[in-house]
């Protein structure tokens, strides 16, 4: 079924029920009120028509004409009366209609001009209308005489101008306002109805229903007293001053129904001050037609005047909101915490459903950061426009105007938008775009999902005011963020610029306790030698003779000596101080056995293991390839590496010195069950370094160990050191063997 097929159906459900309803109107009329009289005293079927017309338009007429052409016909009368009749009440109900909204009348009756135009316009211009057509066809139908054309035109007007005031208005709040009777209310408030609603009932049923008829006025007492009507006139400004319209409306409903069932009993006020019925109903039409019309201005003048009270108190709240959130953007930076409170507090000021804050980011992602919304609705809050919204918002950031819709059906929307309004239940929307300097940065949003809204001058001033706070704090944010990034890049560099200055103090200092090693272990080592030599030559100074002859021992230890201190001299110099050059020594390469160099400075330091009580084992195979290497300078590595172990352990060490063939070199490892290294003196052992200005047992610059390490290296080899601390140590180095290897080895 399209929609237009939908629509058709649904205009004639509403046209029967509008005939319906405008024939059981007429029908209770004629049956319980006209039927007495000439004319009915309420005709409800002219609230009921103006009513239609106004909450469902004007295509409603002819539901109005056929109830009414219906409903004359019942009743016996030709159909040209009847269709003459329809046509008159049918006119009258859309003459009121244009004229009250000519005057932008609004059925929520919430204004005095909204009452003032019922009741000029609607309920006493357009039924002359009704009366002068009905009146002339019922004179010219011979059905009516010309002496009564008057009253019963007077009759017909009041009928249907006392109809409107009373059936309409009611009609008309439980259309727009008719939940609010089932709004839970305080005790007092209810005792309060209770109290009036008993006191309107019991007046109107003494003067209306317990007075006696026309017959009794000579009997006196409370029969004959005048204007009697107008005792429950206090309730009913009571009702209407303390329950606004709902009061006025139900508590007018109340007296007309009583007023008119003694009338038409020929008993109350109305039948003893008046000769005949037409009179009293004459009376009764203009009593009903004063009393709603007063208490129908009285209650919407009370109303409107506590909304004026309760605009004042939203406007001082508002000025209030604004003050503090404009304080809470000076006092804090706190951007997250500031939207919450204020998307929470303009909820709560312009009585909104949903409420939120959303933020533009550069990329064109919209992000919901700030929400509240009542429970019945879902919310938005996280959720990114970017996918399916971007294209239609960007042109609000265009036009940088406030988008303000009553009602979003009216609208004519996109695709996307009119999904996005359908999923979250949008009927009524205001949107505020942000921006700063013409950069957009957001949107300020207002929705209401429960029913369409009208929108305030009041509310929408105050969503823009607020948004000027918005874009205040998001620009101060923005600002914030920059400088802190400014801060962080700014407190790095100063981090960087301190770090490099303390490695640069911490160098300084290591260099200085490194010169002040330096010249210890200098003046150390240079004066070992220096002294051997001394005691030498003083040994020799002391004997006797001008020539004196020196063993070769002597010199040997005297050309020892003078070679170390020229060693360490040399090593001192720039080419020689650092890992990048490595020591330039001229290496006599021959293939020579290695057991037997060991073996032989065994024998020669036989005199230092026994003085250190240390035991050295052995353990060369027989037929271990030769290796092609300089037998002094290996002597010296041997020497070095021997007298370390010995140097740097307490006394009754055992060593063992081993030598084996793999993957074509020769692998020589002295192995010790002394104290032992940590692993950082294991990386530094063959190093250039300086020993700890500290350690005075352990003085020198190193250069027994990095000598080593040069003198392997020349030769085509690798040194190096395992060790745990208490555990021992094992020092290893590789050579290469000769190439060409003497007949005896396989």
């Amino acid at each position: 079924m399209t929609s237009a097929q939908t629509a058709f159906r649904s205009n004639l459900v509403k046209l029967a029920l509008v005939a319906i309803a405008y024939w059981s109107g007429g029908w209770l009329c004629l049956r319980w009120m006209g039927r007495a009289a000439e004319a009915s005293p309420l005709w409800l079927p002219a609230g009921i028509a103006l009513t239609a017309l106004l909450v469902y338009g004007e295509k409603m007429w002819f539901g109005i004409f056929l109830g009414d052409a219906i409903l004359m016909v019942f009743f016996g009368e030709n159909y040209g009366v009847a269709l003459s009749s329809a046509l008159g009440s049918t006119l009258s109900a859309v003459v009121a209609v244009r004229l009250l909204r000519w005057g932008k009348f609004s059925s929520k009756l919430s204004r005095i001009q909204d009452i003032t135009e019922l009741i000029l316009l609607g309920a006493m211009i357009a039924p002359l209308l009704n009366a002068s057509i009905d009146t002339l066809v019922q004179l010219v139908a011979g059905n009516l005489s010309s002496a009564n054309f008057s009253q019963h035109w007077w009759l017909l007007w009041l009928g249907d101008c006392s109809g409107i005031l009373v059936t309409a208005p009611l009609l008309l709040r439980f259309k727009f306002h008719g939940n609010r009777l089932l709004r839970r209310q305080k005790q007092f408030r209810l005792l309060e109805l209770s109290i009036c609603s008993g006191l309107l009932l019991l007046l109107s049923w003494l003067v209306f229903i317990c007075q006696g008829s026309s017959s009794s006025v000579q009997g006196g007492g409370l029969t004959t007293a005048q204007y009697l009507e107008y005792l429950p006139f206090p309730v009913v400004v009571w009702a209407a001053l303390r329950f606004q319209t709902w009061g006025a409306v139900l508590a007018n409903v109340f007296v007309a129904i009583l007023a008119i069932a003694g009338t038409l009993k020929g008993i109350g006020p109305f039948v003893i001050q008046t000769p005949n019925l037409s009179q009293a109903v004459l009376s009764l039409q203009i009593f009903i037609i004063i009393v709603s019309a007063t208490t129908l201005l009285l209650s919407v003048a009370v109303a409107e005047r506590q909304r004026v009270e309760k605009q004042l108190r939203d406007a001082v709240e508002r000025d209030h909101l604004l003050a503090e959130v404009a304080l809470r953007i000076r006092q804090s930076l706190d951007m997250e915490q500031i939207f919450k409170t204020t998307v929470a507090e303009i909820r709560r000021l312009i009585h909104a459903d949903r409420v939120f804050i959303a933020t533009l980011y550069n990329d064109g992602r919209l992000d919901v950061v700030a929400e509240s919304v009542t429970p019945h609705y879902s919310s938005i809050l996280g959720g990114s426009a970017k996918d399916d919204l971007l294209t239609d918002i960007q042109s609000l950031f265009a036009r940088g105007q406030t988008f303000v819709v009553s009602d979003i059906d009216s609208v004519n929307l996109s695709e996307t938008m009119a999904q996005y309004t359908q999923r979250y239940h949008i009927k009524a929307a205001l949107v505020v775009p942000l921006h700063v300097d013409g950069q957009p940065l957001g949107l300020l949003v207002a929705h209401q999902c429960s029913q369409r809204r009208y929108w305030q001058k009041e509310e929408v001033r105050l969503l823009e005011q607020l948004a000027d706070q918005m874009m205040i704090a998001m620009g101060q944010a923005k600002f914030y963020q920059k400088v802190q990034k400014l801060n962080s890049n700014l407190e790095k560099q100063v981090q960087e610029h301190t770090h490099q200055l303390q490695d640069k103090i911490q160098e300084l200092q290591q260099l200085y306790d490194m010169k002040a090693v330096f010249l210890q272990a200098v003046s150390h080592d240079l004066r070992t030698s220096i002294m051997g030599m001394l005691m030498l030559l003083k040994n020799l100074q002391n004997r006797q003779g001008e020539n004196l002859s020196i063993s070769h021992g002597i010199l040997e230890r005297m050309i020892k000596s003078s070679d170390r201190q020229l060693t360490l001299i040399n090593a001192l110099s720039k080419d020689h101080f650092s890992e990048e050059f490595p020591l330039n020594m001229n290496i006599n390469l021959q293939a020579i056995s290695l057991k037997e160099i060991v073996v032989k400075l065994t024998q020669s330091w036989q005199s230092y293991f026994t003085q250190n009580k240390a035991t050295l084992i052995l353990e060369i195979s027989e037929n271990l390839p030769f290796v092609f290497a300089d037998s002094d300078q290996l002597s010296q590595v041997f020497e070095h590496l021997l007298s370390n172990a010995l140097k740097h352990n307490t006394p009754g060490i055992n060593l063992v010195l081993k030598a084996a063939f793999n993957n074509g070199m020769i692998h020589c490892c002295l192995i010790d069950n002394g104290v032992g290294m940590e692993e950082k003196q294991c990386n530094q052992m063959f190093r250039l370094y300086l020993r700890s200005l500290h350690d005075r047992r352990r003085t020198g610059i190193g250069l027994g160990s990095y000598q080593c390490r040069q003198i392997i290296e020349a030769h085509g080899g690798k040194i190096g050191v395992n060790s745990t601390p208490g555990q021992g140590c094992q020092v290893w180095f590789t050579l290469p063997i000769a190439k060409s290897q003497p007949s005896a080895v396989s």
